[in-house]
């Protein structure tokens, strides 16, 4: 019996029990892991953004290949004025069709901005929805956001009304960028005139200064726009 409690005394004195500063330690890295892991309603509002961009790029090329089929001009046309907002694509009459000049955003007398919704509107008139395009669903989450498109026939990022990007039987297509945003997160979608290849970027919104979000991501936005308008 002495020599039991002595092993047993002994192997309870080779134990030693962790320190304040290791068990701070440790619960700092564990909270580390944690922070770095996103939650679950984040997760899903990147897959859901990375969904709505996917999807806007197969608009692109099927816009594309339908002007060549169609030997006319197509355009992909976002109603940003809708909730949810809406996309269709629409193909305009055979043969050769001018497109008005479409100046950029300024102050105009009621006159002027009368003018130019009846040029629009003549516009819009010469276009038909594909039917093949309507039949597919086309459906942003309620978690995202297309904030505007801007391109080389609609100057300046349109955020309201319709914006729309066109092409042409040649495999032209105008050049254009489209911004869209989760509550934390900005992506923007290149389109290039000549190529069929797109590029698509996501952002994780900065949001550490006191300003609003919606102000941060406009910042962004011109930021992006005014480097893309230069390349």
């Amino acid at each position: 019996m002495q020599i039991s409690t002595q092993k047993i005394f002994n192997s309870s004195q080779g134990q030693r029990g962790f320190s304040l500063i290791e068990i701070l330690v440790a619960l700092i890295l564990a909270s580390l892991v944690f922070l770095a892991v996103p939650s679950g309603d984040d997760t899903q509002k990147h897959r859901d953004l990375q969904s709505a961009v996917s999807d806007l790029e197969r608009s692109v090329r099927f816009a594309s290949n339908e002007s060549i089929l169609r030997n006319t001009v197509v355009r992909l046309r976002i109603s940003l004025d809708k909730q949810p907002i809406e996309y269709n694509v629409e193909y305009g009459p055979p043969g050769n069709m001018p497109l008005p000049d479409m100046p950029e955003k300024t102050s105009k007398s009621l006159e002027e901005d009368k003018a130019e919704q009846a040029k629009i509107a003549q516009l819009n008139k010469q276009f038909t929805k594909v039917e093949e395009f309507e039949e597919i669903k086309h459906e942003l989450s309620e978690y995202v956001t297309v904030n505007g498109l801007a391109s080389s026939f609609q100057k300046k990022i349109l955020n309201e009304n319709d914006a729309s990007i066109y092409f042409y039987p040649t495999g032209e297509k105008d050049a254009a960028i489209i911004f869209l945003s989760t509550d934390e997160e900005l992506a923007y979608l290149e389109i290039q005139p000549f190529l069929s290849e797109t590029r698509s970027v996501f952002e994780t919104l900065k949001t550490e200064s006191v300003a609003k979000k919606e102000d941060i991501l406009q910042t962004r936005m011109d930021e992006v726009y005014k480097d893309w308008i230069t390349q």
